[in-house]
């Protein structure tokens, strides 16, 4: 998968991560699609490019909590996107850290079966 249709797969796969969030969660609230694809776009551009450096500033951080510190940068990460995006509501911090894990539910599903994943899936026909 070159680079471009990784970007574009990785907005999609938000974009389902996003609407199933908020279709699951009632605090989680998107107005439109609009907002809902305009929202898949800046949190796709901050996983990308804010996410690497907050991990790598919280790196010590992330030792000591066994990775519970990843949740919560993403969690943040999910509160700045509300803040850019005025059809994306977010009810507090602990609504942003459950919506963080689904969306992150959501990405590892669908990383299962792309085209880069390692994870093989054999099955056998019967007789």
């Amino acid at each position: 998968m070159h680079k471009l249709q990784y970007i574009l797969y990785r907005i999609c796969v938000n974009v389902i991560g996003i609407g199933f969030t908020s279709l699951i969660m009632e605090k989680v609230n998107v107005q439109s699609y609009t907002a809902l694809i305009s929202a898949a776009l800046i949190l796709t551009f901050f996983q990308a490019f804010l996410r690497p450096l907050l991990f790598f500033l919280t790196l010590p951080f992330q030792i000591l909590s066994l990775g519970i510190g990843y949740m919560v940068i993403n969690s943040l990460l999910l509160l700045l996107t509300a803040n850019f995006i005025d059809g994306l509501q977010v009810g507090g911090f602990w609504t942003a850290f459950l919506g963080a894990i689904v969306i992150s539910l959501v990405n590892l599903i669908f990383d299962g079966f792309s085209s880069r994943s390692s994870v093989k899936v054999f099955y056998h026909k019967g007789n």
